[in-house]
């Protein structure tokens, strides 16, 4: 177990399967960078099996939109299927967002994640990874206490802004696509 860096254009994951394309963004007082990766020639699907469903995440003409923000600790990946019908959202509570390289930033994950599937209830997803990592001396004490925190606090907005979230993402989608399409 350690903590993995993690990249937006997911370096190592059906590689040679996807189109990707990314842009600076600014978010209220916040600013980072928003990408789009679209799928395709998938041979082998990507299914993630949760406790309270199994969810297709990666298919032919799957789209992710994900989202790092400079001095944060999370990092959003809106997933949706090839009717355009999201999947979920999914959040990763990361130790750092590092924007060395502008197209291609990354994050060290600090192993809790949030789901936000399309309906239901929000989940907060490996607590036990944490601790194991905190009681293995993968991470400090202070970064087992920020991943709590910011854990909860994403929790709380996300329960509180749901829908503003689905359209911000839903809007971002489609300016990324078209940008996609007659950037790239």
């Amino acid at each position: 177990m350690e903590i993995k860096r993690r990249d937006m254009k997911l370096t190592g994951f059906h590689d040679g399967c996807k189109s990707y394309f990314s842009k600076e963004i600014n978010l209220g007082n916040s600013s980072g960078v928003a990408s789009i990766i679209k799928f395709n020639n998938i041979k082998n699907p990507t299914t993630v099996h949760y406790n309270f469903k199994d969810a297709t995440i990666v298919d032919n003409n799957y789209t992710w939109i994900q989202l790092a923000l400079r001095n944060q600790h999370f990092y959003i990946k809106a997933m949706y299927d090839e009717k355009d019908n999201l999947i979920e959202i999914y959040v990763d509570v990361s130790r750092n967002n590092i924007f060395d390289d502008i197209e291609n930033p990354m994050y060290e994950d600090l192993f809790l994640d949030v789901i936000v599937p399309s309906k239901g209830h929000i989940y907060n997803m490996d607590d036990v990874e944490l601790i194991k990592a905190f009681r293995e001396g993968i991470i400090t004490k202070d970064e087992f206490k920020l991943s709590k925190i910011v854990c909860h606090k994403l929790i709380n907005f996300l329960n509180e802004n749901h829908q503003e979230l689905l359209d911000y993402f839903k809007n971002l989608k489609y300016e990324l696509e078209y940008e996609l399409k007659y950037n790239n």
